[in-house]
């Protein structure tokens, strides 16, 4: 019952950022594109955690790269089709150093942490940190651009911190592995 709990008020504060506090554009289902996208990966990135329940015996390393090179197979065609019009564009020195970036930190590392962790405290408990992405993506738009920092923003983090909080109580340690 408090997992239930604590995943509906997480949810809530999703649903908060996504149409900035402003309940008219729940009602007028007015979203902008970029929070319907954010809330279709948090849908996705649960079904994924749930996912990782029935993983292979291989390390993480070994299943990362089995994503990655699935990833790689189903871009190509993406790939050619951009050469064939004459659309293909090569990233800048600035752009490749990005992709470098977020190639180590949010993409690896990130994900070898969260499937460690998923292994350690088990999928449905990891699943509700997943919300915390909306959350980090406007603390990150504020900070790098400058976007300003509203009061839905800190009532959507409470209340995903406070679902958290709820969904983790009354809740034994996590099972040692």
């Amino acid at each position: 019952a408090f997992q239930l709990v604590g995943m509906a008020v997480t949810l809530l504060g999703v649903v908060l950022v996504a149409i900035a506090g402003d309940f008219a554009r729940l009602a007028a289902l007015a979203f902008n594109y970029g929070d319907l996208l954010m809330l279709c990966g948090c849908l996705i990135y649960a079904a994924y955690t749930l996912g990782l329940r029935r993983r292979p015996e291989i390390s993480s390393l070994g299943l990362f790269t089995g994503f990655a090179i699935a990833a790689l197979v189903t871009s190509l065609p993406l790939l050619l089709a951009e050469f064939l019009l004459g659309d293909l564009q090569w990233p800048t020195p600035k752009g490749w150093a990005i992709a470098a970036v977020v190639t180590v930190f949010p993409s690896l590392l990130a994900q070898l942490s969260f499937m460690h962790g998923v292994r350690l405290i088990g999928p449905s408990r990891a699943g509700v940190f997943v919300n915390l992405t909306p959350i980090f993506a406007s603390i990150l738009a504020v900070l790098l651009l400058g976007e300003s920092f509203e009061l839905y923003h800190a009532l959507a983090m409470a209340l995903v911190l406070g679902g958290i909080w709820i969904s983790e109580r009354g809740k034994g340690p996590a099972p040692a592995k």
